[in-house]
């Protein structure tokens, strides 16, 4: 508990956490809440209806016969992964998003039989970050799985990075 370790450092003071609890509660009026996330604003008309254009073309492809890679990436962004806090009533609940530096990118390869493919990395992505992780995935599939260009079909988002010549190229 924070509140406990901060009273030792700060105080130099020993206490149980029930009894925290107990002053910060009848005390102090606060109560443990969920914390509440803030929305991202992805899901506007324009994109909604791209996914769902997505959705209809992916769907006229032969699953049985095909082998799914879904890549994407992310980076990770905050350091507070808290779902609930004290707080005064009335009070939001919400939690700052504080950024962690160095940023932590990662990249993630998913296929339909289940097996992943991950880097995680001090960059941010772009055709260069994007094509050394393809290197190594394709290098990979060519030794594991020859013939994989084939019965393979490659699903990732528009990003530009994924459509530089550079990237197209190492799936050729």
């Amino acid at each position: 508990m924070h509140v406990k370790k901060r009273l030792k450092e700060e105080n130099q003071i020993e206490s149980k956490e029930h009894l925290i609890r107990d002053v910060m509660k009848r005390d102090l009026g606060m109560k443990y809440k969920k914390v509440l996330p803030v929305p991202i604003q992805a899901n506007s008309v324009r994109n909604l209806i791209l996914r769902q254009q997505f959705a209809l073309a992916f769907f006229k492809i032969d699953l049985n016969r095909k082998i799914v890679i879904n890549i994407d990436e992310t980076w990770l962004g905050m350091s507070d992964f808290r779902r609930r806090k004290w707080g005064q009533p009335l009070s939001t609940n919400s939690v700052a998003q504080l950024q962690m530096t160095p940023r932590v990118s990662m990249i993630a390869a998913l296929d339909s039989n289940g097996e992943i493919f991950l880097s995680l990395l001090q960059a941010n992505n772009n055709s260069s970050v994007m094509a050394l992780f393809l290197n190594q995935l394709v290098q990979r599939l060519d030794r594991e799985r020859p013939g994989w260009r084939k019965n393979h079909v490659v699903l990732w988002d528009n990003a530009p990075y994924h459509k530089s010549r550079e990237t197209l190229e190492l799936l050729k």
